[in-house]
């Protein structure tokens, strides 16, 4: 529990950091997937990458008294909401509905699962300017990605309905991080675990054929970016932001995203926004001005209790 004088800063770095993990390894997934890697192939390094680094961490913090009481059941269930399955959920929408229905219909499923799962579980207050900046955040969005709505076919609810679960699986991911108390480097560890062996059983098989014949460079940047960035650093900076700001809060990270990922691509890839993403952008910053101008203690702190 924060004390009355916490400061804020590191909550927000933290978050900050999130924000850039998840973009960047998006980056880099577009990036591979136009070199030709398969998504499967990604989703692979993405998961079991870490578990050379997390499987012995893991055992030896199990081993220690402090550590050894973090339920197995519990870093299942984790491990089903935030990994390959969850990751699997989110791609497979791709298949009926266009890339702009994801970017927008996730996050909103994000902050929607996050805000009633965190007023149920953590009894966090929903304070009214909290949703006012959020429809601003997804006012923005909207305009950023630029819904598209015209030469859709039969089965887009099927795409709809898939980014919303995987949204929901994600809310319920973040709550539970905090609700159940995961500590930084076990949670870490043993998420990561866990979901390399699902990603060996789902998605394994499916991966080889693309890492086969792909270029050394671009597999050992998915290894970094995939596997480091996505599957270790997020990770970490997710649940250690956790501890230091509300799930509400962190529910609305995920809106940053495309912004973020907007300047990557632009640094890296050199793919120019154009101004309506820079205006959609603008405003989704606005709106999480607004929605977070009353809780700048990430959680605000309140007659010595956290809400």
């Amino acid at each position: 529990m924060l004390s009355r004088n916490a400061s804020p800063f590191p909550g927000a770095l933290l978050g900050a950091l999130t924000v850039l993990s998840w973009a960047g390894f998006n980056v880099a997934a577009k990036a591979g997937i136009d070199a030709g890697l398969s998504p499967a192939a990604l989703s692979f390094l993405r998961y079991l990458t870490p578990a050379f680094l997390a499987v012995p961490l893991w055992v030896w913090l199990r081993g220690r008294s402090q550590s050894a009481g973090l339920p197995f059941t519990r870093l299942l269930v984790l491990a089903f909401l935030g990994g390959p399955i969850f990751g699997f959920v989110a791609v497979a929408g791709y298949q009926f509905a266009p890339l702009s229905h994801g970017l927008l219909f996730a996050p909103v499923a994000v902050f929607v699962s996050g805000t009633i799962l965190g007023a149920v579980l953590l009894k966090e207050k929903i304070a009214g300017p909290r949703i006012f900046g959020a429809i601003v955040m997804f006012a923005g969005l909207a305009l950023l990605v630029g819904v598209e709505t015209g030469g859709l076919g039969a089965q887009w609810p099927i795409g709809i309905a898939l980014f919303v679960t995987a949204g929901t699986m994600w809310g319920g991911y973040t709550v539970l991080l905090r609700h159940w108390r995961i500590p930084t480097f076990e949670g870490t560890a043993a998420v990561a675990s866990l979901g390399a062996v699902f990603a060996a059983i789902a998605v394994g098989p499916f991966a080889w054929d693309s890492l086969r014949v792909a270029e050394a460079q671009m597999v050992m940047i998915q290894i970094v970016m995939q596997g480091l960035v996505g599957g270790v650093i997020s990770v970490v900076a997710l649940i250690a932001a956790l501890q230091r700001m509300s799930t509400q809060t962190a529910a609305m990270l995920p809106t940053f995203t495309p912004a973020v990922a907007l300047v990557i691509a632009w640094m890296a890839l050199g793919i120019r926004p154009d101004p309506s993403e820079v205006l959609g952008a603008t405003i989704i910053f606005a709106g999480f001005a607004l929605a977070t101008r009353r809780h700048l203690q990430f959680p605000r702190i309140a007659q010595g209790k956290t809400t």
